[in-house]
């Protein structure tokens, strides 16, 4: 800073217009590397203090979760490249059995509005009109299936299984409480059915 400091305070005689870009190039050299010095690394491990190190004798490998069936706990380790899987989130709504390792899912949309929806990785965006219906047959497990309601407007999902035709029915209705609002379902390679 201090070199900064004194080719502002030259009497050589240059003028502004070649200060400038000389300044210009030396800042885009040296402001990278003290900016980047002075943030703090998130992908290296947090130091213990010694009286962390007594307390804790068990050893848990960086990809799970420290949790209780009753309550969740507040202290998690999570591998911080992943994300935690659902089941590790929250408990399934219910479990479909899936045939071959394929299920079929009925999505009933009651509300007057367009519903998009997509299965991740096996159609593209499609669109379902307002106070109608259709079947999704052969969906290989694991399925994510996102939904989007017209204009951006709040989704109730209310799951149901029919099992005399193997069919999880999925009927749709608006709501306008933002916290009942879902957008996406998941359904695991061993039926465990998820939305959120």
């Amino acid at each position: 800073m201090q070199f900064i400091n004194q080719l502002f305070n030259i009497n050589t005689g240059l003028k502004i217009a070649i200060c400038r870009p000389i300044l210009i190039l030396l800042l885009s050299v040296i402001w990278p590397t003290i900016s980047l010095a002075q943030l703090p690394r998130f992908d290296s491990p947090i130091p213990k203090s010694a009286s962390q190190e007594k307390k804790s004798s068990t050893v848990l490998p960086s990809n799970t979760l420290e949790n209780q069936p009753s309550q969740p706990s507040e202290k998690s380790i999570v591998n911080d490249s992943t994300a935690p899987l659902p089941r590790e989130r929250q408990l399934p709504l219910g479990i479909i059995k899936p045939v071959n390792g394929f299920v079929n899912i009925k999505l009933t949309n009651k509300t007057a509005a367009k519903i998009s929806y997509e299965v991740i990785g096996d159609t593209t965006q499609r669109q379902l009109s307002g106070k109608s219906e259709v079947i999704l047959r052969t969906l290989k497990v694991p399925v994510n299936i996102t939904f989007y309601r017209e204009k951006g407007g709040f989704l109730l999902i209310k799951p149901q299984l029919i099992a005399e035709k193997g069919l999880l029915e999925l009927i749709m209705t608006e709501t306008n409480d933002f916290n009942l609002d879902k957008s996406s379902l998941l359904i695991e390679e061993t039926g465990s059915l998820f939305l959120n």
